[in-house]
C-alpha cells in the first residue's frame, strides 16, 4: 500500500488527522531512556494519530544510542500499530547522485514510509527520492519559524510570470509527482501562503508543523489547507503533547488526554466546515 492509502486509511479510522512528532529533548524528557519516552507516547496515541513523525536531529544528536532508539522506535510502531504511517524528519536534500544514497538509507535501511525533504537543487536531484511509488516525500515549501520569509516569499522569475520562491516550490512539487507520492510542507503560522499552495496542489498531502509552541492557529490552517475533495493534510504536534505529561506516573494518561483534546479541536473544526469524518 502506498503512503497515501496508508495515510487517508489511518484517518479515517482513527478520525484524526493528527501526526506526533516523537522528538525527545534530554532535557524536556520526564524518562532516563529515549526509547522508553518513545514508547510510552505511542502507547497511549495510537488509536487517535494519523502519522508518527521523528525528526532525526534529535536522534543523531545523541550518537550511536539515539540512533538505536530510534531504530527501537520504529520497530515498535511496526509491531504495535503496523498500521500507521512514519515520516521520517529528515529534510535531506543534495544533488541527485547523492540523494539516491539519501533515499537507500530513509527507505531502505530506517523503513520510513515518507520523509521530509529540500528541494534547492531542483527536479532533477529529487527524482532518485520518488522512484518507489510506495514511499512518499514532503517537499520543505513553506517553514514554520520566524525568519522563513526572509528566504521563502522572496519573489522569483520562472519562464511564466514572477512568484514568491514557496508558490514555485509549490509548482515544481506538480511537476516531481507523477507517481502521486509527493506532498508539502507549510507552517501553520502562514495561513494565506497555505491556501495558496492548496490551489496550485489540489489532492496533495501537506503536512502542516507549527500548531500550538510556533503560534499556529489551528481552525485557519483547517480551513486553508484542506482539500475538496479529500481532507489531505497532516497536522503535526511535537512539544504540545509529548511535554504536557507533568509526572511520569500519570505519562502515560496526561499524553493520551492532551492527544484527544487536540483531536476534538481539529473535528470540531472539520465539523464547522461541512467536512466531518463519514
Amino acid at each position: 500500500m502506498g503512503f497515501n492509502n496508508k495515510l487517508a486509511a489511518a484517518s479515517t479510522k482513527n478520525k484524526s488527522l493528527i501526526s506526533i512528532g516523537l522528538d525527545p529533548d534530554p532535557k524536556l524528557m520526564l524518562f532516563d531512556d529515549i526509547f522508553t519516552f518513545n514508547k510510552s507516547i505511542i502507547d497511549a496515541t495510537k488509536n487517535n494519530v494519523c502519522a508518527y513523525k521523528p525528526n532525526l536531529a534529535f536522534y543523531e544528536a545523541e550518537g550511536i544510542n539515539g540512533l538505536n532508539a530510534l531504530n527501537a522506535t520504529v520497530q515498535y510502531i511496526r509491531t504495535v500499530a503496523p498500521d500507521i504511517p512514519i515520516i521520517g524528519d529528515a529534510k535531506r536534500g543534495d544533488i541527485d547522485s547523492t540523494n539516491g544514497f539519501y533515499a537507500r538509507a530513509m527507505f531502505e535501511f530506517w523503513d520510513f514510509d515518507a520523509i521530509t525533504i529540500n528541494a534547492f537543487s531542483g527536479l532533477k536531484s529529487i527524482e532518485p527520492f520518488t522512484e518507489n511509488p510506495e514511499k512518499s516525500i514532503f517537499i520543505w515549501c513553506r517553514a514554520s519559524n520566524d525568519g522563513a520569509e526572509e528566504l521563502q516569499d522572496v519573489i522569483v522569475s520562472n519562464p511564466q510570470n514572477e512568484v514568491p520562491y514557496f508558490q514555485l516550490l509549490a509548482e515544481l512539487a506538480n511537476q516531481a509527482n507523477r507517481n502521486n507520492n509527493v506532498g508539502l510542507v507549510v507552517g501553520a503560522n502562514s495561513p494565506k501562503q497555505l491556501s495558496k499552495v492548496r490551489s496550485i496542489c489540489p489532492g496533495m498531502p501537506i503536512l502542516i508543523p507549527g500548531i500550538g509552541a510556533q503560534g499556529g492557529d489551528l481552525k485557519s490552517s483547517i480551513e486553508a489547507g484542506l482539500d475538496a475533495k479529500h481532507h489531505s493534510i497532516v497536522i503535526n504536534s511535537s512539544r504540545g503533547i509529548i511535554y504536557s505529561p507533568t509526572s511520569i506516573k500519570n505519562f502515560n494518561k496526561e499524553i493520551s488526554v492532551a492527544t484527544e483534546e487536540l483531536n476534538s479541536l481539529i473535528n470540531v473544526s472539520l465539523n464547522q466546515l461541512g467536512r466531518a469524518w463519514g
